[in-house]
């Protein structure tokens, strides 16, 4: 199965390159009608909930422009990458989408040249992206030119259960991202003392990657160039002891501390649902979508900022809206991606209707008040969380590195022998760097 995707991936990439150039001038689904209509389509993951949104915001939109119908494509995430790869080869490809909701990602698709730059449109246009967070603008834009404009901002959290918190008398972990006495120590002792084995009740989930896990100790299995050109290149794995550190104490978690679940027990414990919402764990690092999904949860629960530790970066998960390079129709591209961020309409009811961190200023008033009350805390702890988390956030690695399904695959492998306690940190480390060299991804 492993070897199947990794042949899609790589043969998605050689079909799209070849593709691009031979798309020439327009290769867009869209086309104008005998009515005198201009068609686009708009790509998005199917979900239940926000098919009402999806649905409504195309009816919204042809009823202010009238002149521009939005053939609304909907497919599962697993298929996007498969469709991406007919659509391109078959010159109907959509003309908005997402470069995140895929596995291929932004990065990918900027290499392959296939994303439009968006930059001229702003230059005349620049209120589009007023009371957004330069700091997020940024992170599509390449060489100075922006080729996806943000939508959403997941930061990356941790969610407690407060019941569980109770019992065992500890006192809620702290929002404020400057706490120095929240650290990652204390945090191991949080976990020790909710670690209960007579429940199978772990103390702590950590639910992220390697890489970014060491990102939290100020590491990075990349170099800065990876991120900026999109190309691995050389793993800087075995040159940064904070590496070694940052795996070394994620190890521990499991084999030394035992407050943490190995990866078959993770495995096991996810086929009986959300091991945090089934009450599994007391405490879990993940993305800032739990703010949404654990809505629905039995308990009361919380969150807090990640452990202080010196040089820490904390990983953001931004999807940005894109358009693809050769629509036949760029401008009612553009007006329709227009619509979609627009604070007192599409984006808007987005977040209403999804829960998503919004990027407009204007729109997370109301968002922290909602989060606060579903988590029953104060409304400036959730802004203090959010402004934290962009203070010290950056982008996600799989989604400024292109070919990460390979890369994360290659390191998974090794990273369960490491927690399973079958293979030392060093000698894991370097067989994911001699790993992730032999890809050859220069």
């Amino acid at each position: 199965m492993r070897t199947l995707r990794k042949t899609l991936l790589l043969t998605m990439t050689l079909v799209l390159s070849l593709s691009v150039i031979l798309a020439g001038c327009g290769s867009s689904s869209g086309s104008g009608g005998k009515d005198g209509k201009v068609e686009i389509s708009w790509m998005v993951t199917s979900n239940p909930a926000k098919q009402p949104w999806y649905e409504q915001t195309v009816k919204d939109f042809e009823a202010k422009y009238p002149n521009i119908k939005v053939k609304l494509m909907t497919f599962p995430y697993a298929q996007i990458d498969q469709k991406i790869q007919t659509m391109i080869s078959g010159k109907n490809m959509a003309d908005v989408w997402s470069s995140n909701w895929s596995e291929a990602g932004f990065a990918t698709f900027n290499q392959l040249g296939i994303l439009l730059d968006m930059t001229p449109y702003l230059e005349k246009e620049p209120d589009v992206v007023k009371g957004i967070d330069p700091r997020l603008l940024d992170i599509y834009k390449v060489d100075g030119k922006t080729y996806g404009l943000p939508m959403l901002n997941y930061g990356t959290f941790l969610f407690y259960n407060k019941d569980l918190l109770d019992a065992a008398g500890l006192p809620y972990p702290t929002t404020d991202w400057e706490d120095q006495s929240w650290n990652w120590d204390k945090m191991v002792e949080y976990g020790t003392k909710l670690t209960d084995k007579s429940k199978q009740q772990y103390g702590l989930l950590y639910d992220d990657t390697a890489n970014k896990r060491a990102w939290l100790f100020g590491g990075d299995f990349f170099s800065e160039d990876a991120y900026k050109t999109g190309n691995m290149g050389e793993p800087q794995i075995l040159n940064n002891p904070k590496i070694v550190e940052a795996i070394q104490k994620n190890a521990d978690l499991v084999l030394k501390h035992k407050i943490s679940p190995n990866p078959a027990q993770t495995e096991a414990m996810n086929q009986l649902g959300n091991p945090f919402m089934t009450g599994k764990v007391a405490m879990m690092i993940g993305g800032g979508w739990g703010f949404q999904n654990f809505k629905q949860a039995e308990f009361r629960w919380g969150a807090a900022a990640l452990p202080n530790v010196e040089g820490r970066q904390i990983s953001l998960y931004v999807d940005p809206w894109n358009i693809y390079k050769n629509t036949k129709h760029p401008d009612e591209a553009w007006t329709f991606v227009k619509f979609l961020m627009d604070p007192k309409g599409a984006a808007k009811t987005y977040a209403e209707n999804t829960g998503a961190t919004p990027v407009y200023e204007e729109l997370l008033d109301n968002w922290y008040v909602d989060i606060a009350k579903a988590m029953e805390m104060k409304p400036e702890e959730v802004k203090q969380l959010n402004e934290g988390v962009i203070k010290y956030g950056r982008e996600s690695d799989n989604h400024l590195i292109a070919k990460f399904d390979s890369i994360l695959k290659t390191t998974n492998q090794t990273m369960s022998a490491i927690y399973n306690g079958t293979k030392s940190v060093e000698d894991g480390l370097k067989n994911i760097d001699s790993n992730l060299r032999s890809l050859n991804l220069k």
